[in-house]
């Protein structure tokens, strides 16, 4: 199993344990959880991961005043 998909199965596994461990409700839990993480790798996917990349910058390029 990819790392995608054991964090979706845990996060539909928290949200079954939120709403009081229902039963006849996995799609329903598994198609909220697959929302959650896709939403979650899109938000990471734009931010970079330094945020002086946003500005062209390095540490090496700042020189102080």
């Amino acid at each position: 199993m990819d790392d995608q998909s054991e964090r979706i199965r845990k996060r539909a596994h928290e949200i079954w344990e939120e709403e009081g461990r229902p039963e006849g409700r996995e799609y329903s839990h598994w198609l909220r959880a697959r929302a959650d993480i896709y939403a979650e790798d899109a938000e990471k996917s734009k931010r970079p991961e330094n945020p002086l990349d946003l500005l062209g910058l390095s540490l090496g390029s700042i020189q102080p005043a």
